[in-house]
């Protein structure tokens, strides 16, 4: 089942980890290196099977490989899971070091970085095992991606703004926010700051009265969010939220995720996005300010560069969207996008290839 599921995505490698002190089990999963070595974030998660963690981390890896591909980056695609028992598992910093001696042993092909249930001090209890590790704050560089994902999300919301010939502005939008954790949080920040009304859910009521209490934002029920009416729909929790039982159903102008994999079926879903009449950012060019952040630290870009990238996103979405009125979807154009820059630099490393094998025979 393992070889077929990655042989279908395209996988280059996947590594079952276990380590029998800690009793760490963790999946990573390296998609294409084609561009570079392979970043990607480390996810904690409470599965309900084997099945589900390897069909997570395979959808999130091959996820990365197009996320830095439309991002302009030097770098592949991939993701690690671990799997715990229970959502409440404290994080303990041996298994971190476990897992971090894991990435090592791969000597860079993955670089992993901070995901769901990982925080920055993981990060830097990884770091202490190995050098290949972004995202902590006393030995990794990066700190929390937060902030810069956030700040992506929203200039994807602009774009999309753009692409329907309106001011690319918050000022007086509703903005229904599901999931305000690190991420959501930043993007209420930046909307609130612009005079936009904020609808939130969270399955942590703490954080909802947190938003509610800096930003005035309205409480919805966690199941009627998705189908809130809106001018904006921001998922920011885990993926899967829009299927295609639930399109006709949704009452936003645009869905600008800043989760992962927010459809079921980014083919299928997406297509039905577009035939009613639902703007779709495609999440992995609209969340990608994080990776850039990440990648732009490890690569050695400018404070400038990097802020450069991120706020560009907006001209991304914008060019992506402007491309699906003739592709079908908006996940059509974005893998479209992220191809011809995946494709070209296949060609090059078969240029270089022959160039090489030219100069030994010689």
């Amino acid at each position: 089942m393992v070889f077929e599921q990655a042989q279908e995505r395209g996988h280059e490698n996947v590594v079952f980890c276990h380590d029998s002190e800690t009793g760490l089990r963790g999946i990573i999963a390296i998609h294409d290196t084609t561009l570079g070595p392979a970043l990607g974030g480390c996810r904690r998660w409470a599965y309900r099977s084997e099945e589900e963690a390897l069909e997570d981390v395979l959808r999130l890896s091959e996820a990365m490989t197009y996320k830095a591909a439309a991002d302009d980056l030097p770098m592949g695609g991939a993701k690690s899971v671990i799997w715990i028992e229970s959502a409440d598992q404290p994080a303990t910093e041996a298994v971190a070091k476990a897992m971090g001696r894991f990435v090592d042993r791969l000597g860079g092909l993955y670089i992993a970085a901070e995901d769901v249930g990982v925080n920055t001090q993981f990060i830097d209890w990884m770091a202490t095992e190995t050098k290949y590790v972004m995202g902590g704050e006393t030995i990794a560089a990066g700190g929390d991606p937060a902030p810069y994902t956030a700040l992506g999300v929203v200039q994807g919301m602009r774009g999309a703004l753009l692409h329907l010939g309106k001011p690319n502005t918050l000022e007086g939008l509703t903005i229904a926010v599901q999931g305000v954790g690190a991420l959501g949080y930043n993007v209420c920040k930046i909307a609130a700051a612009e005079g936009a009304k904020l609808l939130v859910t969270d399955i942590v009521d703490e954080r909802v009265e947190r938003v509610v209490s800096e930003f005035g934002a309205t409480p919805v029920n966690g199941d009627d969010i998705v189908e809130a009416e809106c001018d904006i729909l921001c998922p920011c929790a885990l993926g899967r939220v829009v299927d295609a039982n639930n399109v006709s159903n949704l009452r936003c102008t645009i869905l600008a995720p800043g989760a992962n994999n927010v459809l079921d079926d980014p083919d299928e879903d997406s297509a039905l996005l577009h035939g009613a009449g639902v703007v779709y950012c495609p999440d992995f060019v609209n969340n990608g300010g994080g990776l850039m952040q990440l990648a732009g630290l490890y690569c050695g870009f400018s404070d400038e560069e990097l802020h450069r990238r991120i706020i560009n996103i907006e001209t991304v979405i914008k060019t992506i969207l402007d491309d699906a009125k003739n592709l079908g979807s908006a996940h059509a154009a974005a893998m479209a996008y992220a191809r011809k820059r995946i494709d070209a630099g296949k060609v090059q490393v078969r240029t270089n290839s022959g160039n090489t094998a030219a100069t030994g025979s010689a």
